[in-house]
């Protein structure tokens, strides 16, 4: 058991005014907001790396030794 004490009045007013002080609904929108964020950072973690292995594979491309003399035209 948790118990929870509210210090910010927007929170707070959410809390009671939204939630209509329904402690369980406001833990579960906690928790679908937490689920949410952490898939939206995993996406997000994923898009960069891809991002980056685009990166170093366009570089090796562009960096080819056989290559070299169209980069002097």
């Amino acid at each position: 058991m948790i118990t929870l004490k509210i210090e910010n009045e927007k929170v707070e007013s959410i809390f009671l005014n939204e939630f209509q002080s329904n402690t369980e609904k406001f833990f579960e929108f906690i928790q679908n907001s937490y689920d949410k964020m952490k898939t939206s950072t995993s996406q997000e973690s994923s898009v960069s790396d891809l991002v980056k292995s685009q990166e170093t594979s366009m570089s090796k491309t562009w960096d080819n030794v056989e290559d070299r003399a169209w980069d002097e035209l």
